[in-house]
């Protein structure tokens, strides 16, 4: 698509398995494939700078006994199996980093060249519960990145190493999260409960409890603040004040667009933000 949203391409399926992360940096995307019923995983590199291109039919993959290792996403820079579920991932320019269960922090250069790897991290907690130590976000600031657990807690480690610098407790809602965004010293973090706290630096700004569990958020800077996709509402966030809508469907996905902001919804659909013309206003 263009900044505009126009459609440059038509779409295709490079690969028919659910795409459980991506990211990505300059004209470069960065995706993991997962399918728990085959017990395939994948993770690997695409260029936007190209057309999408259609794959290997699921059926393939079903019906290939043995050699489901040869079949990869179509049209990639480069793929490789892997052996464990991707839980987080992170990229900026200069290296992709990531998590797999049970097998450790990993570092890549774009080209998937190993940069560093590190044993699954040790975490130090007073009292333990279910999840604790999975990992559900990885952030890359600087010459540091933070990884965030289920847990509530929080490491900062070091870019070029992968060692650790030091660990610390979030200032947000009771475990076990469910999510940590964030834009540059602004987090939200976010409880299975839908419990939200907004923290700049680690101070908080706002604690809001919503109906149901976030789906996704994303930073307004006409705002300024966040756009959050809840449970059947979405939900804005300011400073000054939290307002919430009701949508019939689930919002999965919250786009910011000329002031206003684009959703997606779980049925493929998309509409315009309830509150595209007040911010709008706000904004003149």
């Amino acid at each position: 698509m263009d900044q505009n949203y126009g459609i440059l391409e038509e779409y295709a399926t490079p690969f028919p398995m659910r795409v459980s992360h991506a990211v990505h940096v300059g004209d470069h995307l960065f995706a993991t494939w997962i399918d728990g019923e085959l017990m395939l995983a994948r993770m690997g590199s695409l260029s936007l700078s190209d057309s999408p291109k259609e794959g290997p039919k699921r059926a393939e993959l079903r019906t290939s006994n043995q050699n489901a290792g040869k079949y990869h996403p179509k049209g990639n820079r480069w793929s490789h199996v892997l052996n464990a579920e991707p839980l987080a991932m992170a990229v900026d320019e200069s290296a992709l980093v990531f998590n797999l269960w049970k097998r450790g922090l990993y570092a890549l250069d774009h080209d998937a060249k190993e940069l560093w790897r590190q044993q699954d991290p040790k975490w130090s907690y007073a009292k333990r519960r279910p999840r604790n130590e999975e990992i559900l976000a990885i952030h890359l600031h600087d010459e540091e990145f933070t990884i965030t657990s289920r847990g509530g807690r929080a490491q900062r480690r070091s870019m070029s190493t992968g060692d650790l610098i030091e660990e610390f407790i979030l200032n947000g809602p009771e475990a076990p999260l469910e999510h940590h965004f964030r834009h540059q010293n602004h987090h939200l973090i976010c409880s299975t409960q839908g419990e939200l706290c907004w923290l700049e630096n680690n101070s908080v700004i706002q604690r809001v409890q919503l109906k149901g569990p976030v789906q996704s958020a994303v930073w307004d800077p006409h705002i300024p603040g966040w756009r959050l996709s809840g449970w059947r509402e979405e939900v804005l966030i300011s400073r000054r004040k939290t307002e919430q809508h009701t949508w019939e469907e689930i919002p999965v996905h919250i786009q910011p667009v000329k002031g206003g902001a684009m959703i997606l919804f779980n049925n493929g659909t998309w509409s315009n933000s309830h509150f595209e013309s007040l911010v709008a206003q706000e904004e003149e």
